[in-house]
């Protein structure tokens, strides 16, 4: 009789087991990889269904559907916030071209006083380049300077921001200050990116951006004007700046900024609106022939690889 109760506790103990093998533990399972994947891995490895509901810190999701770009340009990127949503090259140092003038309007907003009045150079006047209109011995405000540097990409309001404290000095600026945000591939020869010396790459562009866009908006309001009249010292008409950027307006595309030098080729840096109010989109290429081109097949890429709202 002891004998037989033992083999019955034997079978339900054998019956147990095989039903928590079975059942309780693959349940158990899948339940923790689901919660630690939708914790800790990014948009772009989680498929989404058309009935589910895209976690906060998930979006934008990935549609795996839409293959993979080619982007004609020898480095790219894509970010909204910490995440990217593509990239090409995004660590191979480049030369930056124009794009050197983000970080001089930084360096000119965290030194200067916009309403100082300045005295234009021969030198600022003869560099390379017609835009700004700028002549030896009239009179501007840094406030002018900057937008004319910006907008029409001056080289010659670019220089002679720089002069107000010594080229030099202001270059030495910009590189302390790409120092203190913990770029370790940018550096800058000069305030304007006419000199190949001032390289950079996508990823720290694209965080430059996003320092930007949370410290100094007003550089991405000045750029987001298609055109700007600009008075001279008594008031009257100067000229009229026009944006050096030809997706403004297009796409989404709400700023950013140009550069192109025959060493850099073309360069573009773009802001964009996303869905999710309040956020937005940056995009960076480099070295590429054709860089508007290039930035809307990017722009409509990501446009159709993620999803922000599930219809």
């Amino acid at each position: 009789m002891r004998k037989s109760a033992k083999i019955i506790l034997y079978a339900v103990s054998a019956l147990f087991i095989v039903f928590c093998v079975s059942f309780v533990v693959p349940k158990f399972t899948n339940d923790l990889i689901s919660a630690f994947s939708s914790q800790n891995a990014p948009a772009s490895l989680i498929g989404v269904s058309e009935k589910e509901v895209i976690p906060e810190g998930l979006k934008p999701a990935r549609r795996w559907a839409e293959p993979d770009p080619e982007v004609n340009a020898a480095s790219s990127i894509c970010v909204q916030g910490d995440k990217v949503l593509f990239k090409k090259n995004s660590d191979v140092k480049l030369p930056i071209a124009s794009l050197t003038k983000l970080m001089t309007a930084v360096v000119v907003l965290e030194n200067y006083d916009l309403v100082a009045i300045t005295v234009v150079s021969k030198e600022a006047v003869d560099q390379l380049g017609q835009q700004g209109m700028l002549s030896y011995g009239e009179m501007m405000s840094i406030k002018d300077l900057l937008y004319i540097a910006l907008i029409e990409s001056s080289n010659d309001a670019a220089f002679a921001l720089a002069e107000q404290i010594g080229v030099s000095e202001f270059v030495q600026k910009m590189n302390q200050k790409a120092l203190e945000l913990g770029f370790s591939n940018t550096s800058f020869a000069d305030p304007s990116g006419l000199s190949s010396q001032n390289y950079s790459n996508s990823r720290e562009l694209a965080f430059l951006a996003e320092y930007i866009s949370v410290n100094h908006p007003e550089i991405w309001e000045i750029l987001s004007l298609n055109n700007y009249r600009l008075l001279n010292y008594s008031g009257k008409l100067h000229h009229i700046l026009i944006n050096t950027n030809l997706l403004l307006g297009l796409n989404s595309v709400k700023s950013g900024k140009t550069g192109n030098t025959s060493e850099a080729k073309g360069c573009l840096l773009i802001i964009a609106k996303t869905p999710e109010l309040g956020k937005e989109l940056i995009y960076v290429i480099l070295g590429s022939e054709e860089r508007f081109s290039a930035m809307e097949g990017l722009i409509d890429w990501v446009n159709k690889a993620y999803i922000w709202h599930l219809p």
